[in-house]
């Protein structure tokens, strides 16, 4: 049986059904080229482009935007050296690149959660009704340090900002990953009984100045702030699970990317 673009995208689509405003678009190749192989990626970098087009991969799976920014919109980007040689690649190499945002985030439970907690190996932790929300079994004590030790090692990140107070001992505790915002972050805080809050990313004004305000008037709360890339790279893991069961005879990988940004 011959594999296109088209039945792989409509595999990651079904669960959710066609929504009716999405990011999630080809942003090239064509929807009836055949695959092959199948690359399952956090972010098309350019240098994954390269390594997908140099092991024969047809088709891109990208959980972020290819063009940076949100859209994807490329023409206040015409005439960029950057941009012109990353299009460039695309174009002639004529690998297929699809955005898988809106789709995996709306997969019940989320797609990028699941795969998270699987890879933190925290899915008995979670609370089925808000999947988001964890509690630790009492066997176990922790501090924020504690957790920032334990994301590091399974993450394989050498260094997370942390508010609050690392020796700050944690039993209930929430993931919001990626970047929902210094708004979602406060309001979660808020709205639940826990003592330490993981997200991807912040506004440095905001979440992480609502936090030492707290800490300073002596509530328990703290935050752990891994990254957008780490917080949802391992997500992805869903993606490559889902269409190896879906088509058999595919070859689908995982291509994880060095951070963009270093602490030196």
């Amino acid at each position: 049986m011959t594999i296109t673009v088209e039945m792989v995208l409509e595999n990651m689509i079904r669960p959710v059904g066609q929504l009716e405003s999405t990011v999630d678009t080809l942003k090239s190749g064509r929807l009836d080229a055949e695959v092959k192989k199948v690359a399952v990626v956090f972010m098309a970098t350019f240098a994954v482009i390269q390594q997908a087009v140099a092991t024969g991969v047809d088709l891109i799976i990208t959980h972020e935007p290819t063009y940076y920014n949100h859209m994807d919109e490329s023409e206040w980007l015409r005439g960029n050296p950057v941009y012109e040689n990353k299009r460039t690649l695309i174009e002639e190499s004529g690998i297929a690149i699809f955005r898988l945002h809106d789709y995996i985030h709306s997969y019940q439970p989320d797609g990028i959660l699941m795969g998270m907690l699987r890879k933190l190996a925290w899915e008995s932790y979670a609370n089925p009704e808000e999947m988001r929300l964890l509690t630790l079994p009492q066997a176990e004590q922790h501090t924020v340090r504690t957790i920032a030790s334990y994301l590091k090692s399974k993450l394989g990140i050498e260094s997370m900002l942390v508010a609050g107070n690392p020796e700050l001992p944690v039993r209930n505790f929430g993931l919001l990953l990626g970047a929902s915002g210094g708004r979602s972050h406060i309001d979660f805080l808020n709205n639940h009984d826990i003592d330490l809050l993981i997200v991807g990313e912040t506004s440095e004004w905001e979440t992480n100045e609502y936090v030492r305000d707290a800490a300073d008037m002596g509530l328990s709360k703290a935050l752990i702030i891994t990254g957008h890339q780490k917080s949802e790279e391992a997500g992805m893991f869903t993606v490559v699970e889902q269409l190896r069961e879906g088509f058999p005879d595919l070859e689908v990988v995982f291509i994880e990317s060095a951070l963009a940004v270093q602490r030196i």
